[in-house]
């Protein structure tokens, strides 16, 4: 029976190579290899695959990362077509040749010039992931709950729409940024696993929290439903400290809104996502404001001056994204709005908001105080950094005998 080793995934996406009866071939990165990779998480000679009638036999052959098969680490076993491979970050199924199996991976749905919409990569696979089921959707992709073959758990991976990185240069930039920030950690910012490009495809993946953005709760608990101010106050405390690990890295998170905020389930919590993305769309085209598919309902959380082209944005930007976001959950409203992109544009720029009072009577003075700070249309009058606000919010928790949780 005659077979073929087809890459759905990492750097050599695309290519496929043909095993028949009686061979045994080895897979690697080197000169002595049969099938030769140019994925550098390869090793030299990774794995060896061996033909025999019905029989399939892979070793692997010592490698650094080890050679797994349908999620399993093996070091000699027996494997069948359908099987999925897994060496370093590339992903090789063995089919049947002639066989429509591979088609259902979106890298070789692609290869003959048509990119797969995202919202139907739901059920593919993607590096060491896959794409179980759409649980959010943003201006530069969608992120999918995920099973990790790898290590064996539940992940979060955000594919970027492929326009924004319409090219391999950009791809490359992109991965190499998010895998430099992935020894940054904080209890407050949701935690990076890994990044990849696969094809037209560059994806992150993330810890999966259990729990809702901050979008949803406010929709959910609406206008009649206004967030107390001390929750209010404990939210900006944790975004704050996210924040704050975003400036002593020098990273601009560029896009805080209640949708990049996720509130855990078991203890509340609060964790900001895309953090690390910010820094590795730098250049791209998702960095600009009003590219194709922006929602309309992140623009009254951004700030005046992102609005305005040749506008350096620096944390301050991202102190306005949260003021916006507590006077949200304060009102039940975000604090302007528009009928239109054009109409919410200049109101970012000019509309001062009512005070949260006006809509909850029983917000604390000097928590409203701050709030109406962080909406400054101008970044010099409000609080300059993250550790201003920490400092501002520390103080109020003392008045009122609230915990900071730190």
């Amino acid at each position: 029976m005659d077979l073929q080793l087809t890459i759905f995934a990492g750097p050599d996406a695309g290519r496929i190579f043909d095993i028949g009866d009686g061979e045994t071939i080895i897979v690697g990165r080197g000169e002595k290899s049969d099938f030769r990779l140019a994925d550098p998480s390869v090793s030299r000679v990774h794995f060896e695959l061996g033909i025999r009638g019905d029989e399939y036999v892979i070793s692997d052959r010592g490698s650094s990362s080890g050679t797994f098969v349908d999620g399993k680490q093996v070091t000699t076993g027996t494997i069948h077509p359908g099987s999925v491979i897994q060496a370093g970050d590339s992903r090789i199924r063995l089919i049947k040749k002639d066989s429509d199996e591979h088609t259902n991976s979106p890298v070789n749905q692609t290869a003959a010039g048509s990119v797969k919409p995202l919202q139907k990569l739901a059920g593919t696979e993607l590096g060491p992931y896959e794409l179980l089921e759409i649980i959010g959707k943003g201006n530069n992709g969608i992120v999918f709950k995920a099973r990790d073959f790898k290590k064996d758990r539940i992940a979060a991976v955000k594919v970027l729409t492929p326009q924004f990185t319409s090219n391999d240069e950009q791809r490359q930039r992109f991965v190499r940024a998010m895998r430099t920030m992935l020894p940054i950690k904080d209890p407050r910012i949701v935690d990076l696993y890994n990044a990849g490009k696969n094809g037209p495809y560059c994806w992150a993946a993330m810890e999966y929290i259990d729990g809702e953005n901050l979008s949803e709760l406010i929709e959910r608990t609406g206008i009649e439903g206004m967030l107390d101010w001390k929750k209010v106050w404990q939210i900006a405390v944790d975004v704050a400290r996210a924040l704050n690990k975003g400036y002593e890295n020098k990273i601009i998170h560029r896009n805080v809104t209640p949708a990049n905020i996720l509130r855990r389930h078991s203890d509340k919590v609060c964790l900001l996502g895309d953090f690390m993305l910010a820094k590795a769309l730098e250049g791209t085209l998702a960095q600009q404001v009003t590219q194709p598919g922006q929602l309309l309902g992140d623009i009254p959380y951004m700030a005046p001056e992102r609005t305005r082209a040749n506008m350096e944005v620096d944390t301050r930007s991202d102190l306005y994204g949260l003021g916006a976001t507590c006077y949200a959950l304060l009102t039940g409203r975000p604090p302007v709005s528009g009928d239109s992109l054009v109409e919410t544009l200049a109101n970012v720029r000019d509309e001062i908001p009512k005070a949260p009072k006006s809509y909850q009577l029983a917000v604390n003075d000097l928590f409203e105080k701050i709030v109406m700070q962080l909406l400054e249309k101008d970044p010099a009058n409000r609080l300059q950094t993250p550790s201003d606000l920490i400092k501002e919010l520390v103080r109020i928790g003392r008045y009122q005998n609230l915990d900071p949780g730190f």
